[in-house]
């Protein structure tokens, strides 16, 4: 880790650079004079978390430090950087892993993503005593910043200490002034160019589009940190980028009315794909507590046969083979292409003119519409029986989840938003009891078979069948009351 330490200045308006006839101190004199063109991209999160904590991180093209740089506060005129090569073919809109667990205790789980675009012509000098010894770096840069369709352009100088001491740092820095360049506070560029987006939000209303982008960001920021926890298949990783993957599809269907179809369209898919990745590996867990945690329910003299290392066994080499297939599919273009659409979702807003609207306004018809949904599946879910109830069940829960998450998404603009979320999930919880069920008897006759095929006895998985057949009768007992218990709560 390298420590800056550098003094920056303003040239007033006339001051085209320094002359050769400017005098740096004494016994300090001007080296060749190089000139190029920078790119940087500032990545933070939507609501400036790193700048307002006076840490830097960019991604810079040109120059003899291209690369990625993360800038820390090390106290007065200092800065802790760290920084990483470019990669020929990474993503580059994508943050280095090793550089987002730097700042996770600043950002936690918010996203990163391009924030504005800094173009520099920079001409860049050493400052050398009488022996050659290079003191310092005089940069004399003209900025243009490019942030939410605006443009910004200033020039200044940064005298970046090299070989020399503090004490030429003051010297150079004293002889800069004199020479008319003025002394500027100890802030970045990007600083300089967020200006009055640092400042605190007013008290006016939130719009939908601040509400439902907020919602949005943070899923995104879910699915870039969990990323490496999945791949290394940490405890309740692949569960957490998977909730966040639906929330995210949900919400985009939620909301479309607010949003460009032409962008919003496409994700969909996109997002179901990586959703369905991360559903293999996620719904072996889940398939293997159930139904270990039914088998120890049962009665030890109605065990019988090798029926709990047959489980586990099963269920265990479904989620190896189902996590190999999504580390596979982390490591493929297609999920580079999502993570860098995911990106622009959050830099670049998909939201229509009517999303400038008053949250309360704006969000009030899609959130009625997806309760509606709900209700009426329900009643249809009443009056069918067998499979026909089973499936409609199952509908109505997929539209519970789409209120739970809109709902989550609008609490900050609500009253009775988090009530209102709570009540759905609710919902999604009883339905999703009598889901689970399916799935469990679906698999325990797959497993049946195997332990027949291997001359085991199969008693066990037909008791364990009739259990989950009585779960779901209760299930829907309690979905009933909690289905029209929500749509009260919600109600606009």
């Amino acid at each position: 880790m390298a420590m800056e330490i550098e003094r920056k200045f303003r040239l007033p308006e006339g001051m085209q650079e320094l002359g050769e006839g400017v005098l740096l101190g004494e016994g300090v004199s001007l080296g060749e004079r190089r000139e190029m063109s920078l790119r940087a991209t500032y990545f933070d999160t939507p609501d400036l978390t790193l700048a307002r904590a006076g840490v830097t991180l960019r991604r810079r093209t040109g120059g003899s430090d291209a690369g990625w740089h993360l800038k820390l506060p090390a106290g007065g005129d200092a800065r802790r950087e760290v920084g990483l090569p470019l990669e020929e073919g990474r993503s580059e809109l994508q943050v280095p892993q090793a550089l987002r667990d730097r700042v996770v205790d600043v950002v936690g789980q918010a996203p990163l993503a391009p924030i504005a675009q800094l173009d520099t012509e920079r001409a860049e000098t050493n400052l050398t005593n009488a022996d050659g010894t290079v003191l310092a770096l005089l940069c004399e840069d003209a900025v243009t910043v490019r942030r939410s369709g605006q443009t910004q352009q200033w020039r200044e100088l940064e005298v970046e200490l090299a070989d020399g001491n503090p004490a030429d740092l003051e010297t150079i820095s004293t002889a800069l002034a004199e020479a008319g360049a003025q002394p500027q506070p100890q802030v970045s560029k990007l600083v300089q160019a967020l200006g009055d987006l640092l400042a605190e939000r007013d008290d006016s209303p939130l719009t939908a589009a601040e509400v439902v982008g907020a919602y949005i960001a943070a899923q995104v920021g879910v699915v870039q940190a969990r990323e490496q926890a999945v791949r290394q298949d940490a405890p309740d990783a692949v569960h957490k980028m998977r909730v966040a993957t639906r929330r995210l599809r949900s919400t985009l269907r939620t909301f479309k009315a607010l949003m460009d179809s032409e962008r919003t369209e496409t994700l969909l898919d996109q997002i179901k794909w990586l959703a369905d990745m991360l559903g293999g590996p996620r719904d072996a867990e889940v398939l293997k507590a159930r139904l270990t945690g039914a088998l120890a329910d049962v009665p030890q003299a109605a065990v019988v046969g090798p029926v709990s290392e047959r489980l586990a066994h099963e269920l265990d080499t479904r989620h190896a083979q189902a996590h190999a297939s999504l580390v596979q599919a982390l490591d493929s273009p297609q999920y580079v292409a999502l993570m860098d659409d995911l990106v622009r979702l959050v830099s670049e807003p998909a939201f229509t003119e009517e999303a400038a609207q008053p949250a309360t306004r704006a969000l009030r018809r899609p959130l009625r519409k997806a309760g509606r949904k709900v209700t009426r599946l329900w009643e249809q879910a009443e009056l069918a029986e067998g499979e026909e109830q089973a499936e409609l069940a199952h509908e109505t829960r997929k539209k519970a989840k789409a209120c739970r998450y809109a709902w989550e998404a609008v609490a900050p603009a609500y009253a009775q938003g988090k009530r209102a979320a709570a009540a759905w999930e609710e919902v999604t919880e009883s339905l999703g009891t009598a889901q689970d069920t399916a799935v469990a008897r679906e698999r325990l006759l797959e497993l049946a078979e195997l332990a027949q095929q291997a001359g085991e006895p199969t008693f066990t998985y037909g008791v364990l069948y009739a259990l989950e057949l009585a779960h779901q009768d209760d299930a829907h007992s309690e979905a009933d009351q909690a289905v029209w218990s929500a749509a009260k709560i919600s109600k606009l």
